[in-house]
């Protein structure tokens, strides 16, 4: 039996043997808000379409207009006309003051805001066409979570849940599990032999050192888009959408450990870290906290950095090889956890 397998049995198990909890929830109530977020969006678009069209179309007729001499006599079209040119005007205005609008000596400011408006029109129908077809897209999944709900009201209610009604249920538990299964990459550090680096020091001196460390690679994973983290009382496990920023994030915090060694710190020993990358897909979504995910490839992030060198960053071969040609790193001829390791170290 696989990971996956067991682990979409095991959730399962316990959506079942709570019903009654899961029951009273009902459907998924962020589905519904998204629902009514892309279906009002949608909605605006398309009537900024309509808006747009008929203001585009008024442009062509209002054109068309200027071309009867005899336009005063017909007070309805007159007046139409100076309404069209009431909202027009100012807008050609604006234009002019924005882009160019003449070309080989002729003003085609005209042109310009009549293929702007249609444009947009355009636009403005595509993406509510999308955001309706997301809205419809979410209203069937919400009705999945439904039929799944009412088995599980079934269930509480201390009905027998026939075989393929169970069945019915796992396929839904697994399809959920396997929408949230993401591409990730981790990134465990840890400070080398912390516990001895803070013997014969003043407690505050050494726990304000390791604050500003801590502060530090904070502001550094940030600046990398960290996803989320998880710290240990000196280490830290954290998650990042690509190998590339990991990477970026750990050779970042290792060239900083000079400056911050020689001008931040005030205990006697260097700060000296250890880093271990891994990469592969992971059940990922935004409400799980970092330190309850569980996989394999966390535990082997963290073993890649158990098993690193000092200042250095060690990574799975599968993680590190589609990016040989941006980072220098060489393989390092040994395995760990039945992954061939590469390294980093920064040039002397």
């Amino acid at each position: 039996m696989t990971h996956n397998t067991k682990r979409t049995e095991d959730i399962t198990s316990k959506i079942i043997s709570s019903g009654g909890n899961n029951a009273a929830q009902g459907p998924d109530r962020l589905l519904s808000v998204k629902i009514g977020f892309f279906a009002s969006l949608g909605f605006l678009l398309r009537r900024s379409q309509d808006i747009l069209l008929a203001f585009f179309l008024g442009i062509l007729f209002a054109a068309g207009l200027t071309r009867f001499k005899d336009l005063e006599k017909y007070p309805v079209f007159y007046k139409a006309l100076r309404y069209e040119r009431n909202i027009e005007t100012p807008l050609l205005t604006a234009l002019r003051g924005v882009v160019p609008t003449k070309f080989q000596g002729t003003d085609i400011s005209f042109w310009l805001l009549l293929s702007s408006v249609y444009g947009l029109s355009v636009g403005a129908g595509v993406s509510g066409a999308r955001l309706f077809r997301r809205a419809d897209g979410l209203r069937s999944r919400r009705a999945e979570l439904n039929s799944a709900d009412a088995l599980l009201r079934k269930a509480a209610a201390g009905g027998t849940l026939k075989r393929k009604e169970l069945l019915e249920v796992y396929a839904k538990a697994k399809k959920s599990l396997e929408e949230q299964k993401r591409a990730m990459a981790f990134l465990s550090i840890d400070v080398v032999d912390s516990t001895g680096m803070k013997a014969g020091e003043e407690p505050g001196i050494a726990e304000r050192d390791f604050l500003r460390y801590k502060k530090i690679l904070e502001g550094i994973f940030k600046a990398n888009h960290v996803h989320k983290s998880t710290w240990t009382p000196d280490g830290v496990m954290c998650c990042f959408d690509t190998t590339a920023a990991a990477v970026r994030s750990a050779q970042e915090v290792i060239t900083g450990l000079e400056k911050f060694n020689r001008e931040v710190k005030a205990i006697k020993r260097d700060f000296a870290i250890r880093a271990g990358i891994n990469s592969g897909e992971v059940f990922c979504d935004d409400t799980t906290p970092m330190e309850e995910m569980t996989d394999r490839v966390i535990d082997i992030a963290g073993h890649m950095q158990k098993h690193g060198c000092v200042n250095g960053i060690t990574v799975t071969r599968h993680a590190i090889e589609p990016l040989l040609g941006e980072f220098n790193f060489s393989d390092a001829a040994r395995v760990v956890d039945g992954c061939p390791v590469f390294e980093w170290r920064p040039q002397a």
